[in-house]
């Protein structure tokens, strides 16, 4: 559990921040151990400790709660890892009305609703999204791929979410001009999306 926090810690802020809580506990540690001393040695460790850990949290407290950018995923390839010979599928990040101007130009579009802390988003990211026969069934129909990040909670994707009567993620949705969105369930299932596809 706590990997699985220090990495998404990481994700919104960065390696700096992940260091820096990591930091922050280790000098906790040493204040818990230093109290745990027995005789005349555990004042000046105590003291040693928390001098140690006020310090630490001084320089290392603000990089824990900087925000960075989360842009460098959203366009990532997402087809190296699981599938090593494959043409990667390229996402562009998801903005308010980019939907609607890609299904404007006659194109469909698939939304893949995510977060950096939904484990199984990421799940998904890395099985049914990085299978070659999707990635291959995406780019035969020329579908626009968009990933609308909600690890922060952006209020638009907050939006966007509740126009599908969803209320969190992960959420994939295929957009056809003239049509409904069709919505698939929390657990890709790779058989169900590559017959939306092909019915594109």
């Amino acid at each position: 559990t706590v990997v699985w926090l220090v990495w998404v810690l990481g994700h919104l802020s960065g390696v700096n921040g992940a260091g820096a809580l990591l930091a922050l506990l280790v000098a906790l540690a040493c204040v818990v151990w230093a109290l745990g001393l027995q005789g005349r040695g555990r004042i000046v460790f105590v003291s040693i400790a928390i001098a140690a850990a006020g310090a630490v949290t001084w320089t290392a407290g603000p990089l824990v709660l900087q925000m960075e950018p989360l842009a460098a995923d959203t366009a990532a390839p997402v087809g190296q890892a699981a599938t090593p010979g494959a043409a990667p599928a390229t996402w562009q990040p998801w903005v308010p009305g980019k939907v609607e101007a890609e299904l404007a130009a006659g194109k469909p579009v698939f939304v893949d609703f995510t977060a950096a802390w939904c484990i199984t988003c990421q799940y998904n990211k890395k099985t049914t999204l990085a299978q070659t026969d999707v990635i291959a069934d995406f780019a035969a129909k020329k579908v626009q791929l968009l990933r609308a990040d909600w690890t922060r909670r952006d209020p638009a994707i907050t939006r966007a979410l509740e126009q599908l009567g969803r209320t969190g993620v992960p959420v994939y949705v295929l957009y056809q001009s003239g049509k409904a969105p069709v919505v698939f369930s929390e657990i890709l299932d790779a058989g169900a999306l590559r017959a939306a596809i092909a019915a594109l």
